[in-house]
């Protein structure tokens, strides 16, 4: 009995997960806190022998099967079966329809060149459907759940919703072969072209596996519609017998193929075009073979890298020539200002204000007499001294200027005034 949080055959289980193989799906952690998905079935419709012999060669062939989830260990508990695979968190090809059409052909190849691989190896998957095919980061199909039908049985859950996609040999115990991968990879084909999954609506999908087959699709060639009948037989023997043959009745159509989406609508629109480019990839067989991008819902979110070699050069010159510009600015005004200003004449100096005095001077001057050294002081010719007479009130001056008195136009130009003297 499997419990969370305790131990079983070395791991721990984590959580319960969905999952579409006919066993009970957990996460877990090894010894070394390595995270894997452990998928346990009690009471194993093969008996321990068998168990162990299908085990041991899907363990030894698994590493050599590029495209699937690796089987990596397994075992009997008891009468409990248990494997353990590499996790897988991708989406599955039923998470993202109706968005993969216009990548179906390349989807479908990358899934049959992984099936041819194991059937040559003598190996099945057995449960090939939109549910166990899962879409990496990198765009490459994945198959997921390998082996696990040969190992564990017939689904425990015949009425589960991944029983739509089954064939019917998956529910009445007859064997498992590649032609039921045909089955599986023509149910794959259906949902992508017609952007949905079959028996919608109904409960009974047991009865619809075993007896019904989905209504053909509309919007794409008639070849299309009767090479995928022809894969969904329900008869083994009336199927295509290889995936091969399947792919190269398909593959001239497909690649032409234009029509719009089943039931008349419109194809979905395009994704806009890429402004960055996703993480590359490791070189590997994993990619669509046509280097077609799948729509943006097929991958991870895209990892920024760096602009253009030439957009870099482009913004290094753009601000160098942006600090040149303003330097030769901070440059230039000073400039043209200093040789403007020594360019320009010197301005005149203001002429000082002339003061104008309102005071009148009148002056008598005596003449010239003779100055004769024998006559008394007393009767020396007395010389009148400049009367000054103010007319009205003087205006304020500065102070450092004195008063020039009016200069006599009969004075020597010699002739200059000293305070009250002329001389």
């Amino acid at each position: 009995m499997v419990i969370l949080g305790q131990e079983f055959a070395g791991y721990t289980i984590v959580a319960s997960l969905d999952s579409p193989a006919p066993a009970e799906a957990y996460r877990a952690l090894d010894a070394d806190g390595r995270e894997v998905t452990l998928y346990v079935q009690e009471d194993v419709a093969l008996d321990a022998d068998a168990f162990r012999g299908e085990l041991d060669r899907l363990l030894s062939l698994s590493p050599a099967m590029h495209g699937t989830v690796p089987v990596i260990a397994g075992g009997m508990e008891g009468n409990t079966g248990w494997i353990a695979a590499r996790p897988s968190d991708d989406p599955s090809v039923e998470d993202l329809l109706p968005r993969l059409r216009s990548v179906a052909y390349e989807l479908a190849v990358d899934v049959a060149r992984t099936l041819g691989a194991a059937h040559a190896l003598g190996l099945a998957h057995g449960d090939v459907g939109p549910h166990t095919v899962v879409i990496t980061g990198q765009g490459a199909a994945v198959l997921r759940a390998f082996g696990l039908h040969r190992l564990f049985g017939a689904p425990a859950d015949p009425v589960a919703d991944a029983a739509r996609y089954r064939a019917p040999e998956l529910f009445d115990a007859r064997a498992i072969d590649p032609r039921t991968d045909v089955y599986g990879l023509g149910m794959l084909l259906y949902c992508v072209l017609g952007g949905r999954r079959p028996f919608e609506g109904r409960d009974d999908l047991e009865a619809c596996a075993l007896d019904e087959v989905p209504p053909p699709l509309q919007g794409v060639p008639a070849q299309v519609r009767e090479a995928l009948s022809r894969a969904l037989a329900k008869d083994p023997d009336a199927r295509f017998q290889t995936v091969q043959e399947l792919m190269t009745a398909v593959r001239p159509l497909l690649l032409t193929d234009s029509a719009p989406l089943a039931g008349g609508a419109p194809p979905p629109p395009e994704p806009p075009p890429d402004t960055e480019r996703s993480a590359p990839a490791p070189a590997s067989r994993n990619t669509l073979p046509t280097g077609t991008l799948p729509p943006e819902a097929m991958r991870h979110p895209s990892v920024q890298v760096a602009p253009p070699r030439w957009r870099r050069s482009a913004f290094r010159a753009a601000g160098v020539f942006l600090v040149v510009a303003l330097t030769s600015a901070a440059i230039a005004v000073p400039l043209s200002w200093y040789f403007a200003r020594r360019g320009a004449p010197s301005p005149r100096p203001a002429d000082p204000p002339a003061h104008v005095s309102d005071v009148e001077h009148s002056a008598t001057l005596a003449p010239p007499v003779s100055c004769d050294p024998g006559v008394p002081e007393a009767v020396s010719p007395a010389v009148e001294r400049p009367t000054l007479r103010s007319r009205t009130t003087r205006r304020a001056g500065p102070a450092s200027m004195a008063a020039t008195p009016a200069v006599d136009s009969r004075r020597s130009p010699h002739q200059r005034w000293y305070g009250d003297q002329l001389f």
